[in-house]
Order: structure tokens, then C-alpha cells, then sequence
């Protein structure tokens, strides 16, 4: 399937989890995916196996043409050593998806439970940096790219449950930071034709949810969020969404996209 064809797309955090779902069905729709991250063949992070240069091999196989390039999107300098490597090369970005996250690192302390008290302090640090502020630097940078875009959208992952704590303070307050920030950037780059969106998927059977055993209480692979991300990069009423909150869920009903074993899990509920 080639729909992504003409596609020039960037996924952050595309080494492993969610981000990597979405980089290989990306691929799997004929789209060029810039796959970034800290994780390389040289040096992986948190003693993880996985890479962007496996990810990328694996955007490729699948029909694209996955290109990794090592990006900390903490670091501003970094950042713009990425967008000017695709400016060279492509001069534009049609679709940004941010799938960043601090907050899972096996380096964090443990802290004393999960009561916003019991927390220590690094986590929060960890959450907020490597997450909105990491989405804010990202978009920022590339904004310029993507305004050179007929339509272009940027897609950030996040979790959002209405009328329920997300897990614990600080990661509700991460989330809810990129679903606010979500909003604001659609408002300021309606007139760009620049639509963002915010994208929750389930519980994920991503490579750390699988080693730490519980595969079987997940609901969804990350193929269904990233069936999710090529529908919405395919919808051309795609600026009607801009600004809002959107489950991986609900959009698999509107766009009639299925999970791999051909369900559409529902919503997930903590």
C-alpha cells in the first residue's frame, strides 16, 4: 500500500514502544520516516536492546524508507541538527509524530509507591522534560518545515482520561500538559493549514510491557496506534480534529482501520 508515498514524516522516539509501531506501519503505507531517538548500534539506552537503525531497517522493509538519525529531543542543539539535515535533504515535513517519554526509565529511583508524595522528584523532572517540554522543542524546530506542507500534521502521543487521575499526579500532569498544548498549537497554526492532533492509545503490548510480563493484560498492539496516525495522515479534513484529544479507539471506528488480529479493542479504562 503506497498511500504515504509522497509522505516526508518524522517520529521521535521510534526506537522502541509506540513510536516504533508507528514508524513501521508508516512504512508499511510508503511513507519516508525520519526515525529519531538516543538509541543507536553504538550506545542503547536503560540497557534496552532495541535501536533506530533496527526500526528504520524495518520502515524499509515494509515498502518506505526509514532513515535514523540519533536525536536527544531534550537537547535544543540536536534538535536542530535533525531539522536542518532534513531540510537538506527533503526541504519539508508533512507529518511530525512526538512519542517521547522519561518517565518509564529503569535508571529513575524507585520512590516509596505511586501517591504524588511517595514520588520522588526526579520523576516529575523526568516526565515534564522527556515529554512536553521534549514535544515543545521538537514542534517548535520544525514548525518551519511544516509550513511547507500543503497540510501538514503534527500527531503527540499522550494519555487522557476524562474525570480520572492518568496513573499518578506527575504523569497525569505530563499528559495533560501535551493535550493543553495540543489545543494551543492548533489554534496557532490553523492559518499555517498545520492540523495538531493528540493521540491516546491503550495499554500497549510494547517491548517493556512484554519483559516485564504483562502482555496478556494489554489490549492493543502499536500497529493499532499506528494505523491511527496513517489514517489521520490520510484524511483530508484533517484540520477539522486540530486541537483536539483523540482514542486510538474511537478512530479506528471512524476510519474502519483494525487492530492486527482484525479487532477494534475499545477504549481503555484504568
Amino acid at each position: 500500500m503506497d498511500s504515504l508515498r509522497d509522505t516526508i514524516a518524522v517520529v521521535t522516539g521510534a526506537s522502541r514502544g509506540a513510536g516504533r509501531g508507528i514508524a513501521y506501519e508508516l512504512g508499511r503505507s510508503g511513507a519516508t520516516v525520519y526515525v529519531t531517538g538516543r538509541s543507536t548500534q553504538e550506545s542503547s539506552t536503560d540497557g534496552r536492546p532495541e535501536t533506530i537503525e533496527q526500526t528504520a531497517a524495518g520502515v524499509t522493509a515494509r515498502g518506505g524508507l526509514g532513515i535514523p538519525v540519533r536525536c536527544d529531543h531534550t537537547d535544543p542543539d540536536e534538535i536542530t541538527c535533525l531539522f536542518q539535515q532534513i531540510q537538506d535533504q527533503h526541504g519539508q515535513i508533512d507529518l511530525l509524530v512526538n512519542s517521547v517519554f522519561g518517565g518509564s526509565e529503569a535508571s529513575l529511583p524507585v520512590g516509596q509507591g505511586k501517591r504524588f508524595w511517595e514520588r520522588p522528584p526526579e520523576h516529575w523532572d523526568a516526565m515534564m522534560v522527556a515529554g512536553p517540554k521534549a514535544y515543545l522543542l521538537t514542534t517548535r524546530a520544525a514548525v518551519p518545515l511544516l509550513q511547507q506542507s500543503p497540510t501538514a500534521l503534527i500527531v503527540n502521543l499522550t494519555s487522557f482520561t476524562p474525570d480520572q487521575a492518568a496513573g499518578n499526579l506527575y504523569y497525569d500532569l505530563a499528559m495533560q500538559s501535551i493535550n493543553r498544548m495540543t489545543f494551543v498549537m492548533g489554534q496557532e497554526l490553523r492559518t499555517s493549514r498545520v492540523a495538531s492532533i493528540a493521540l491516546c492509545p491503550g495499554f500497549m503490548r510494547t517491548e517493556r510491557v512484554v519483559d516485564a510480563g504483562f502482555s496478556s493484560d494489554a489490549t492493543e498492539t502499536t500497529a493499532y496506534v499506528g494505523q491511527a496516525v496513517v489514517a489521520l495522515a490520510q484524511d483530508p479534513d484533517i484540520l477539522q480534529r486540530t486541537g483536539q484529544a483523540l482514542f486510538v479507539s474511537d478512530l479506528a471506528r471512524d476510519y474502519g482501520f483494525t487492530d492486527q488480529d482484525g479487532t477494534q479493542p475499545a477504549t481503555f479504562v484504568l
